[in-house]
C-alpha cells in the first residue's frame, strides 16, 4: 500500500481553461440581453446588482480556492456565472445584502465539494433557495415593470405578487401574450422576457450547450400535467383532456411563460456538472425535473419552484447513469448470448 506522504497532489494549471469554460462563458454572454431588458424596465439598478454579484463571486473565489490548495483560476468563470444567474432570478428591488448572501452561499456550495466539476447541487439553486426561505417577502415580491428604481434604497417602492399566485389559487392571470413575450410583467428581473429567453436558448443549442434530451422532457411535463389536471376553479375537479380546451390553452401559456420555467429549462437544467451524462438518463432527469417543478408550483409555499425542484432532482443523476450503464451491459450480454447461440447452432 503506497505511503500517502509520497503521493503528490495533482494541481490545476492556473492558466489552463476549465473543461466547461465555453459553457460558462456563453451563459455569461446570454445574461447580457436579459440584463439589458431589465434595465429598460427598471433603470440601472439591475446592472448594479449584477456588478455587485460578479465582484462578490470573484472575491469569494480568491479567498476560498486557496483553502483546498489549487488557488484562484482565472479561466474558470463558473462562480461569476452562478452569481449572474442568481441576480436574474431575483426582483430588481432586492437589497444588496441579500444578493451578497446568495452569492456567498452559492460559491460555498460549489467549493465545499471540491470546486468546479464536483458539486452535486446547482449552486445557483442553492443560493436562491436559501435567501428565498430567509427573506420570502423581499425575494418573491416584485416591482411593476416601468418603475424606475432608485440605485440604493427601494423600501418605498410598491411591490406586487407574480402570476404564479393566481395560478396556485385556481385562477388565470390577466397578462397579455405580448407582455409575456416582451417581459412586461412582474417577476424575476431576468426570467420573464420569453422572446429573449428563446433566443438565448437557440444560441446555446447551436453552441452545443443545450441538450434537448433534458429540456424537451422537462417542458413536456411542465405542460402536460397542467393540461391533464388544470386545477382551475372554473373547471370540474376531473375533466377529460379534450374538454375546456380554451381554458387549458390559456393555462398552458401562463405555466410555461411565467414562474421562471423557461429560464430554468434553458439556463439551469442543462448545467454540465449536475445533469446526467447519458441520453436515456437525461430524458428521465428532465421528466423528473418537470414533474417536481409543477408540484412545487401548485403546492409549494414559495415562488420559483424550479430551484426547489432542481435541488431535489439533483440527487439522482449519478444513480440514473449507473442504472443506464447496467442496463446497457445487460442488453449487450443478452445480444452476445444470442450471437453465440446462433453461431453454435450453425456449426
Amino acid at each position: 500500500m503506497p505511503n500517502p506522504s509520497n503521493i503528490k497532489r495533482i494541481r490545476f494549471d492556473k492558466n489552463e481553461r476549465s473543461a466547461n469554460f465555453g459553457f460558462y462563458t456563453d451563459m455569461l454572454w446570454c445574461c447580457v440581453p436579459l440584463l439589458t431588458i431589465s434595465c429598460f424596465y427598471y433603470g440601472m439598478r439591475p446592472a448594479l446588482l449584477a456588478l455587485t454579484a460578479v465582484v462578490v463571486a470573484y472575491l469569494c473565489d480568491c479567498i476560498i480556492t486557496p483553502l483546498h490548495g489549487d488557488g484562484y483560476r482565472s479561466h474558470e468563470p463558473s462562480s461569476e456565472c452562478f452569481a449572474l444567474l442568481i441576480v436574474m432570478m431575483l426582483p430588481a428591488t432586492t437589497r444588496y445584502s441579500i444578493v451578497v448572501t446568495a452569492v456567498i452561499v452559492a460559491v460555498l456550495a460549489k467549493e465545499a465539494f471540491g470546486c468546479e466539476g464536483h458539486y452535486p447541487f446547482h449552486p445557483t439553486a442553492v443560493g436562491v433557495v436559501v435567501v428565498g426561505v430567509c427573506w420570502p417577502q423581499e425575494v418573491f415580491l416584485y416591482p411593476a415593470p416601468g418603475t424606475v428604481l432608485p440605485l440604493w434604497d427601494c423600501s418605498d417602492v410598491p411591490l406586487v405578487e407574480s402570476m404564479n399566485v393566481a395560478i396556485k389559487s385556481g385562477g388565470l392571470p390577466t397578462a397579455s401574450t405580448l407582455n409575456l413575450i416582451t417581459g412586461n410583467v412582474a417577476g424575476p428581473l431576468g426570467a420573464v422576457a420569453s422572446l429573449v429567453l428563446c433566443t438565448c436558448g437557440l444560441f446555446l443549442l447551436v453552441r452545443g450547450h443545450l441538450h434537448l434530451s433534458t429540456v424537451l422532457p422537462f417542458l413536456l411535463l411542465c405542460g402536460l400535467l397542467p393540461w391533464l389536471y388544470p386545477q382551475l376553479n372554473e373547471l370540474p375537479l376531473f375533466s377529460l383532456p379534450w374538454t375546456y380546451v380554451r381554458q387549458r390553452i390559456y393555462l398552458e401559456k401562463y405555466m410555461l411563460l411565467s414562474g421562471a420555467v423557461l429560464f430554468g429549462g434553458i439556463f439551469l437544467a442543462c448545467e454540465p456538472v449536475t445533469q446526467p451524462n447519458r441520453t436515456s438518463s437525461r430524458i428521465v432527469y428532465g421528466a423528473a425535473l418537470g414533474l417536481a417543478t409543477v408540484i412545487f408550483r401548485y403546492f409549494g409555499e414559495y415562488e420559483t419552484g424550479i430551484c426547489f425542484a432542481l435541488l431535489m432532482v439533483n440527487a439522482i443523476p449519478e444513480w440514473l447513469d449507473r442504472v443506464a450503464r447496467r442496463t446497457e451491459r445487460v442488453r449487450f450480454m443478452k445480444k452476445e448470448e444470442k450471437r453465440l447461440a446462433k453461431r453454435i447452432k450453425q456449426e
